[in-house]
């Protein structure tokens, strides 16, 4: 799945004060069977642990590329 980038204005109102209380917050995103959606913070996952995985996994990738 690529990655989906919208701009600010286009979020509804309450998303937009939800991230204003936080500076970065992992989340996982559900679609409910009754139409609803939850977006649900995941505390425990440092958002800069995300940001190193994916530089350590295209670091791999390219290395694995010059392999072949």
């Amino acid at each position: 799945m690529d990655e989906l980038e919208l701009s600010a204005a286009e979020l509804p109102e309450a998303v937009r004060a939800w991230l204003e209380e936080q500076p970065a917050v992992v989340v996982s995103i559900e679609r409910t069977s009754a139409g609803r959606v939850i977006i649900r913070p995941l505390p425990e996952i440092a958002p800069d642990l995300l940001a190193r995985a994916r530089v350590t996994m295209s670091q791999y990738r390219e290395a694995l590329m010059n392999l072949t």
